[in-house]
């Protein structure tokens, strides 16, 4: 054999060693490769979320579609095709923005939220159209729709939480704050300002959650009855005896529920029937019925298909788990013994985060202050002008005079 022939061999061989050691090396990451491209999937409140377009990492970012998110949440959400631009407006806020003959050239697709725009970080990817879907980098959705936002790096799920009830730390910038609607937004419903009276000054906004009730119990049927003489005036001895038990302020309690309900007139979401006072469980969108009550009594409260929010069995009840949604924000000490929990949301606040009437803003309610007037909440807190400041002053205030 001569030395051209043996070098074919030897090159043969060589191509053969190669591609046995790429063929083994490829064996050998499959299994990490397929795992890593495991489909990313979204989870709302525990809930799976069904989309035509998954999620995928794009610069180190997950990129979720904006409509589906954002629908899931109870936003609506508009498509302006010459802009190239998404309209998200919450529940009551029409700001649709007008529409351009000759629009500028723009960099990218544009996100308003309620007539805002939100900007995107110089370090995030830019939105962009996927099958027709508007992908955007899920950090920008939980900062300017206020969800909580983890990342199951295991199961590669996007683990999305309404902060309805979840009341935890504020994270405003700008755009929705805290938690999602207890049942319509109280900002929308119920202004954060009376806007036929001027603010009031001289009122301690250093109020605790817990403590004694100040009010009395003709003092609340008065002012009751001035605002809706068909209110059910049982709620008052409700309020007052059961925030005794539960070492909460009853009095600013059943002031905090008539801003929710609409001094009980329930304009929102939320019927009567239900004997839900605060909103609980309401997240914006109807319950499909198979909402777990993490821990919650079933024979006192449970939720229905269609319906908004948790239907307690009694007012007593709904009173009950109103008072215990307070209490786990108010202190980390566990149910006074003998109680039995009622909330349906009792875990999800961070126990203790909100001593104050004052620290609800941003966390119960939804967005905390008028956006209409303010920025951001920060700039509605130092003018003591959210939903925690309102309750004292609108409701609480008002039932000394």
């Amino acid at each position: 054999m001569e030395v051209y022939d043996l070098f074919k061999v030897s090159s043969k061989a060589w191509q053969m060693a190669v591609v046995f050691l790429v063929l083994a090396v490829f064996t050998l990451l499959t299994p990490s490769k397929l795992m890593a491209e495991q489909a990313i999937t979204i989870h709302i409140d525990g809930k799976l979320v069904e989309s035509d377009v998954t999620p995928l990492i794009v610069k180190d970012r997950t990129m979720v579609p904006l409509r589906v998110i954002s629908e899931e949440l109870g936003y609506e959400v508009f498509w302006q095709n010459v802009e190239r631009r998404v309209i998200i407006n919450t529940p009551g806020v029409n700001s649709i923005l007008p529409r351009t003959v000759n629009p500028p050239i723009q960099r990218g697709i544009g996100i308003f939220i309620d007539g805002k725009e939100i900007k995107i970080k110089p370090e995030e990817p830019l939105p962009f159209i996927l099958d027709g879907r508007t992908m955007i980098p899920l950090r920008v959705i939980a900062e300017n729709l206020s969800m909580v936002v983890d990342w199951d790096e295991k199961n590669r799920r996007v683990i999305i939480t309404n902060p309805s009830a979840i009341d935890d730390p504020v994270k405003d910038k700008g755009a929705n704050n805290g938690t999602i609607p207890t049942e319509d937004p109280p900002a929308f419903k119920d202004p954060i300002i009376d806007k036929e009276e001027p603010l009031v000054n001289n009122i301690d906004y250093q109020q605790t959650i817990m403590g004694e009730a100040q009010l009395g119990r003709e003092q609340l049927l008065e002012i009751m009855r001035r605002n809706n003489s068909s209110a059910p005036q049982e709620l008052v001895d409700l309020y007052l005896e059961i925030g005794r038990q539960y070492g909460i302020k009853g009095d600013i309690a059943f002031c905090q529920a008539a801003k929710e309900t609409g001094w009980w007139k329930f304009g929102g979401l939320v019927k009567p029937y239900q004997n839900n006072y605060c909103g609980l469980g309401a997240t914006g969108a109807a319950a499909t019925g198979e909402e777990d009550l993490l821990g919650a009594d079933p024979t006192k409260v449970c939720y229905k298909a269609g319906v908004h929010g948790a239907i307690f069995t009694s007012p007593a009840i709904g009173v009950e788990a109103h008072i215990q949604h307070l209490y786990a924000y108010a202190c980390k000490n566990p149910l006074p013994p003998g109680k039995v929990l009622v909330d349906p949301r009792f875990v999800k606040p961070t126990r203790g985060i909100a001593p104050l009437w004052i620290e609800l803003g941003g966390r119960w309610a939804f967005p905390g202050y008028d956006r209409n007037k303010y920025d951001n909440f920060e700039e509605a807190f130092a003018d003591c002008d959210t939903y925690g400041h309102s309750i004292l002053r609108d409701y609480y205030q008002k039932a000394w005079n």
